[in-house]
């Protein structure tokens, strides 16, 4: 950092500037001047600039200029990749680098030409309550989920810049917290016994290929981007054991899970009929995976399901069997227990059982006052 550091107030063509002269690092003499309105603001200019190079340094001078779109191109050449693997285990980029390109152009429609020195904690806080009142592109209600991702690569971003001295401070820590996962629409929906085997029973001619499929969901608990990038490779029949790899997971991590008897008959059923090659997918191409799983609902009156409500069922059945949370996270690829919390839901039957499993508790104290009453 420079030796000499001057301040100084200037009028130039009946305007004032403030003016700030330093040698930085490289021994370069640097001119910095800024659009003053008053001597007083002028005077508050100064001090912030001479400020800002005692403890920021001389790169934080440069970045002044520095608007939301400098940052996107940054980000999007250094960081906005596809993920990269070494060993197995993800090392850099984002796997659903769609998704992510998609909350890149709405956050630079939004901010592009917004200097990062004055994004302030109300623009972004603005920008929340405006994305949330923007309907989808099919016309619903945005989730508060969605708009969460995108504020968290916004944050992401604005941290990097941080890093980078390009601002001072992140405008995400200058009030309440903007991304609160608490308040988001948890997922209550899982599926009864009665509504799988209507389900299942409607996946017959065009939708027979669904059926496999959901029984994987059901009995793995695995997510829909495991199932759709399983290979046979992955798959050991005779141990009756899966192994997920760490780069088709959402944690970057491997796991395995076992094969229930039900579901070895379909995976047996579908080896026979595939070409047997280890790298084959095991259920194909997935194109019209909405479409007929929609239609299998509709024929079997199941409402309100969606494909990944099976694995809230997969973990609430494991909790209604007694397994742990900790169980219930291993077999569902979480690293947070917290996480699991969040699958773990509760139908009118369970919430039931817990009354019942009480009356009965209830019952025995009643029996042993009686037998007490008659003792004394």
């Amino acid at each position: 950092m420079g030796r000499q550091r001057t301040g100084s107030i200037i009028e130039k063509s009946g305007r004032l500037y403030a003016r700030v002269q330093f040698i930085d690092e490289q021994g370069r003499k640097r001119d910095i001047w800024r659009r003053a309105q008053t001597r007083k603001d002028a005077r508050g200019i100064v001090k912030q600039l001479l400020r800002e190079v005692d403890d920021h340094g001389e790169e934080t001078i440069d970045s002044h200029g520095k608007t939301f779109g400098d940052l996107a191109a940054y980000f999007e050449q250094h960081y906005l990749k596809p993920a990269q693997y070494l060993d197995g285990r993800k090392i850099g980029g984002y796997r659903s680098i769609v998704n992510f390109e998609c909350y890149m152009r709405t956050l630079r429609t939004q901010f592009d030409k917004k200097r990062l020195r004055s994004l302030t904690y109300s623009d972004i806080r603005m920008f929340r309550s405006l994305r949330l009142q923007t309907p989808t592109r099919g016309g619903g209600s945005r989730s508060l989920a969605s708009v969460h991702r995108e504020l968290a690569l916004l944050r992401r971003m604005l941290n990097m810049a941080l890093r980078e001295g390009w601002i001072l401070k992140n405008p995400f820590n200058c009030g309440e917290p903007l991304i609160s996962l608490a308040n988001e629409t948890k997922r209550e929906r899982i599926l009864t016994g009665e509504e799988e085997i209507r389900l299942l029973a409607a996946c017959t001619e065009s939708r027979a290929h669904l059926r496999p499929i959901l029984i994987f969901l059901l009995d793995t608990g695995c997510r829909q981007g495991e199932a759709f990038t399983l290979t046979w490779r992955d798959i050991d029949l005779e141990a009756r054991l899966i192994t997920i790899q760490a780069f088709n997971t959402k944690t970057a991590r491997e796991r395995q899970v076992a094969i229930t008897a039900r579901l070895e008959g379909e995976l047996r059923r579908l080896f026979d009929a595939s070409n047997k090659s280890p790298d084959a997918l095991v259920f194909g191409i997935r194109s019209n995976i909405r479409t007929s799983f929609g239609s299998a609902c509709s024929l079997a009156g199941v409402k309100g399901l969606r494909r990944h409500d099976l694995r809230h069922t997969h973990a609430s059945r494991l909790d209604d069997l007694g397994f742990s949370l900790a169980k219930i996270g291993c077999q569902l690829g979480h690293t947070v227990l917290q996480t699991t919390l969040r699958y773990v839901n509760r139908d009118k039957a369970s919430i039931k059982q817990v009354a019942t499993a009480l009356d009965s508790f209830n019952s025995r104290l009643e029996e042993l006052d009686g037998e007490v009453g008659m003792v004394n």
